[in-house]
């Protein structure tokens, strides 16, 4: 056994493709080898921004042979009635290589068939690795990709050489342009001259002789011990944000930390601006103080050796003046005016085309954000001025000469301007937070009142965009309107508000209609989709936390109404669905719910049963152990104890059975008919009162 190399030079590579190319590099090569019967004992990628590399150790000297059957004509065509082989015996053995008396019957799907058995002999593995490195190269999928040369061949960037070894001995294959050699080269800086790698084994160890970490996990660890080393000479410690650290991870070959000052007086801007400022454009690490707060020092990585660090250290200081500097020009400017006074620009930026301007958005907002809380209000205590306030400055900060130089502090900065006016904690939060949840699994605004501003805003614009025609489809989902529709379902979840989604659905598509759309929509339509993208996006939810899409569709109905409700009564169904009378219990329901659809009969709206038309034993044990159990049922609910209330019904079990199995509901006489579909109609609006579980599949 011999071990292997390939390595993709490359102009430099956005270091967000490298660990996706990485992962690729092992699952897309350990693929293609089996695929070859070429199996090595293990497999490893590494790789910088300027090349991608894959070592295979333990490679076989030939691949695995292969044992085939090929099938062909029926096997009664082997001969004929005077024993001499068909011509279509004669014919398939020929195509096969083989001599007609060397077939054989094996099974088919419709009966017998003539088959050959063959063994292919393992190929060279020099042979199989120089067709399998190029189509692995070619299987690598980026984000984005270039075509450079003619061949019109697509990659993360231009192909710029090729190594690849078998052993000690060169794989020789041309890609796009590029012939495959022995060579590499090591750190740009210092000259990059293409120097042999003798052997695969010897590869890491090459480069890290000319100043290439190509091991990841080896970068990494010399990355966090020359960030500590640089740390050591400063007055605070690190700010170890893993997101930069794994940014920076992939931006350079061999890392080396300068420690740099910048003047404190651009310590009076806010923490949140400084931060982006070194972490987001620079990609510095900020050095902070005991008390968490930052100081005048920063870290910044190079990509090189340890030389010429004081003149390192002056051009990041420069840049970092620089943009300090830009910082504090806009932030100081926009200090001049109040957020009020922001918020009146609003009204010369569009929200959406067709949608009006985002100072339409905000009246919009405003208004619902105060229904929602007066929906609340009977329930919790909150401060309605500061709803009123926040949600009448939320979209001001967008307007300011920060937000305008950086977009991600929006929100943010509205949280700065408001503390720095006076308007309060809980205004600053909710402008703050404004924009939570950013992802999936993010936090939610801290208090009642920025929870209900936030709740305000995702409404609106999933109301709008959806009524505007603005829909996701498949995975596109270019306004983020799924996140936002997760992040209203969660608000109302995990803060149990009690909110009448389809109410204030209601209410936001009333608001929509009165400003901002500028083309008249159908409220009907677009309240169905709206209702139907969030009931989605309670669904997405709940079957990440492994509920079940029949116990969801059973409590469909009403489910937007009180989600947090909903959750109880979806948990209840989860919870009991292992008792072994449970699907049984709703297998019966189903054929119950089936019998008054057929009929007619609606059972919300069931008459009451006449005690006197119940002649048969089965129907009047049903009746007295549905009135046995409705009132405790209905307590049990009210009081949201929807596992006590669904147990009691699955308790029904014995007198459902005995009616179903001796009862005829259709029968010929109206009355007696009638009565028995509105016992059943009894049955079922109690069971709905907890879930419908007809829906529930065996």
């Amino acid at each position: 056994m011999k071990n292997a190399l390939l390595e993709i030079g490359v102009e430099t590579l956005p270091a967000r493709f490298i660990p996706s190319a990485l992962a690729q590099l092992e699952s897309k090569a350990a693929a293609l080898l089996a695929g070859r019967r070429l199996v090595p004992a293990s497999l490893k990628a590494m790789g910088t921004p300027m090349r991608l590399a894959l070592v295979l150790t333990g490679v076989p000297e030939r691949s695995e042979p292969q044992e085939l059957e090929l099938t062909g004509p029926p096997a009664r065509l082997w001969k004929d009635e005077s024993g001499a082989f068909t011509k279509q015996a004669e014919g398939f053995a020929k195509a096969q290589g083989v001599k007609p008396a060397d077939l054989v019957v094996v099974p088919g799907p419709k009966g017998e068939l003539l088959a050959v058995r063959k063994t292919l002999p393992g190929e060279n593995a020099a042979k199989v690795l120089s067709e399998v490195f190029p189509a692995l190269i070619g299987a690598l999928e980026f984000p984005k990709s270039l075509v450079w040369e003619e061949s019109k061949f697509r990659f993360g960037r231009p192909l710029r050489g090729l190594c690849a070894l078998y052993g000690k001995k060169p794989l020789r294959f041309s890609l796009a342009g590029v012939k495959s050699g022995s060579k590499t080269r090591g750190l740009a800086a210092l000259g990059a001259k293409p120097v042999t790698v003798p052997s695969p084994e010897k590869y890491a160890a090459l480069l890290r002789d000319r100043c290439v970490l190509v091991d990841v996990e080896e970068r990494r660890k010399a990355l966090r011990k020359t960030l500590e080393s640089a740390a050591k000479r400063s007055s605070g410690a690190i700010d170890e944000d893993q997101d930069l650290l794994e940014r920076v991870l992939f931006l350079v070959e061999h890392p080396v930390a300068v420690l740099g000052r910048f003047d404190a007086a651009y310590l009076e801007l806010p923490k949140a601006l400084l931060s982006m400022v070194m972490k987001a454009q620079l990609l510095f690490f900020p050095i902070l103080g005991k008390d968490g707060a930052m100081t005048g020092e920063f870290v910044g990585v190079r990509d090189g050796v340890s030389e010429g660090q004081r003149e390192v250290q002056t051009g990041f200081e420069r840049v970092i003046a620089a943009r300090l500097a830009d910082a504090r020009f806009f932030f100081r400017r926009d200090r001049e005016a109040r957020l009020a006074y922001h918020a009146k620009k609003l009204e010369r930026v569009s929200f959406q085309k067709g949608l009006g301007s985002l100072a339409d958005k905000t009246e919009r907002v405003a208004r619902l954000a105060e229904w929602l809380a007066h929906a609340v209000l009977q329930d919790r205590a909150l401060d309605g001025s500061a709803v009123t306030t926040a949600s009448r400055l939320v979209y001001a900060d967008l307007v300011t000469g920060v937000v305008g130089e950086f977009p991600e502090l929006q929100g943010v900065m509205g949280g700065v301007y408001a503390r720095a006016e006076g308007l309060g904690e809980k205004v600053a939060l909710a402008l703050e937070e404004f924009y939570q949840p950013a992802q999936a699994r993010g936090p939610l605004p801290t208090h009642l009142e920025g929870c209900l501003v936030s709740l305000a805003g995702k409404l609106d614009t999933v109301c709008m965009m959806l009524a505007g025609g603005f829909r996701p489809s498949g995975s596109e989902d270019p306004f983020a309107l799924r996140r936002l529709g997760n992040g209203a379902v969660r608000i109302v979840l995990e803060r149990q508000l009690p909110v009448d989604l389809e109410q204030a659905v209601d209410a936001a598509l009333g608001l929509a209609a009165e400003r901002g759309a500028e083309a008249p929509f159908d409220a009907a339509k677009a309240r169905a989709e709206v209702l139907e993208f969030l009931w989605q996006r309670v669904e997405t939810l709940f079957l990440e936390k492994d509920y079940k899409a029949d116990e969801l569709r059973a409590v469909r109905a009403g489910g937007l109404k009180d989600l947090v409700r909903t959750f109880h009564r979806l948990a209840a169904v989860h919870a009991l669905r292992p008792d072994p009378d449970f699907v049984p219990v709703a297998a019966a329901f189903k054929r119950a719910s089936n019998i008054l659809r057929q009929a007619g009969i609606d059972p919300s709206g069931a008459e009451e049963v006449d005690a006197v038309l119940l002649t048969d034993p089965a129907e009047q044990a049903l009746h007295a152990a549905v009135a046995l159990l409705e009132g405790d049922v209905r307590e049990k609910v009210a009081q949201g104890d929807h596992l006590s209330a669904l147990r009691a019904l699955v308790g029904l079990k014995p007198e459902v059975d005995r009616f179903f199995d001796g009862v005829m509901v259709m029968v010929d006489d109206e009355r007696v008919k009638r009565n028995r579909l509105q016992l059943l109609a009894r049955l079922a609006r109690l069971f709905t009162a907890v879930a419908d579980i007809s829906h529930i599949q065996a």
